[in-house]
């Protein structure tokens, strides 16, 4: 008589029925995350991955900012100078056509004629405040302010304006314009740049953390398999700690770098000057900036679900 004992087979319908079975919301956790380093290292990960795409990004948005309210500012105004001629009589009948002139010209909203006090403030800085500007052959500014400032003509007023007084001249300021914005593409450039490199840093994290863990865990993966557990149910089962984990990672370095933002557009805003100054925050800005936890959170998930799913495969 044989002393061999039969195990049951398992019905193959049922077993693959077991595998097409989602994880219930209710269920618990059968995969855990290690409770020890690589838990700690991968939420410091994510909470400075966030805290410096935070910083990054608000300086993007800063720039931006800083650049479409300087170019609104810049493009809506103009100046025109006109310099002195030796008799007085003759300077102020000269400036007073040029400023009858203007103020017909189609497009002009306002022509404002700079005091010698305003003059004064802007030639303090190098000369001092001890000079009479009275004495010196300083010409006379006029700030122009036009309405259709994207389809004004510039070269047509220089021609009509050299008619009216050859002592005038147009200061359109489109040269510095497209200085500064050669700048700022650098600017963005560069920090386009940083954000790349820490997305890339904190997915080469994301795939080391959940590789090591689930090679801590390789047993209770077997046993998982062993009940019929499918490579997805796992997966889902380790996203979803990982990004719950994600997300309270990247509320704190959200948080940190909120004042960080603060401090740093304040000290811009002491800095007297006007582009600096025009440097400001608005709803759909902060708003972007605190949906970064939760788009970082949806990083972590893609990646170690992808990262999981690859790893199943290759255990036996």
């Amino acid at each position: 008589m044989s002393n061999k004992i039969t195990r049951p087979v398992p019905d193959k319908a049922k077993v693959q029925a077991l595998k097409r079975q989602k994880p219930p919301a209710d269920r618990g956790v059968e995969l855990p995350i290690d409770e020890g380093y690589s838990k700690t290292f991968l939420r410091v990960i994510v909470a400075v991955s966030v805290f410096l795409f935070a910083i990054t990004l608000a300086g993007v948005l800063g720039i931006n900012t800083m650049f479409e309210n300087s170019k609104r500012q810049v493009v809506s105004n103009f100046t025109i100078q006109v310099l002195p001629l030796p008799e007085y009589e003759d300077s102020r009948k000269d400036l007073l056509n040029v400023v009858t002139f203007m103020e017909k010209y189609p497009d002009v909203e306002q022509v404002t004629v700079l005091s010698d006090q305003e003059l004064r403030g802007l030639l303090e800085p190098w000369l001092g405040n001890n000079v009479d500007i009275e004495m010196l052959p300083i010409p006379k500014l006029l700030d122009v302010k036009i309405r259709q400032a994207k389809n004004f003509d510039y070269k047509e007023l220089a021609v009509r304006l050299s008619e009216v007084s050859a002592q005038a001249s147009i200061n359109d300021h489109n040269l510095w314009l497209s200085r500064l914005l050669k700048f700022i593409n650098s600017l963005k450039m560069l920090a386009v740049t940083v954000l790349v490199l820490v997305a890339g840093a904190c997915v080469a994290a994301i795939v080391y953390a959940a590789k090591t863990g689930l090679n801590v865990h390789r047993e209770i993966i077997a046993i998982l398999h062993t009940m019929g557990a499918t490579d997805e149910y796992i997966a889902v089962n380790y996203v979803k700690q990982i990004t719950q984990m994600s997300v309270a990672a990247g509320i704190t370095g959200t948080l940190v770098a909120i004042p960080a933002i603060m401090i740093v557009g304040s000290m811009a805003k002491g800095i007297e000057a006007g582009i600096f100054n025009a440097v400001t925050f608005g709803l759909a800005d902060w708003t972007v900036i605190l949906l970064l936890p939760f788009v970082s959170a949806a990083l972590v998930a893609a990646t170690a679900y992808i990262t999981v799913v690859r790893t199943l495969k290759k255990m036996v």
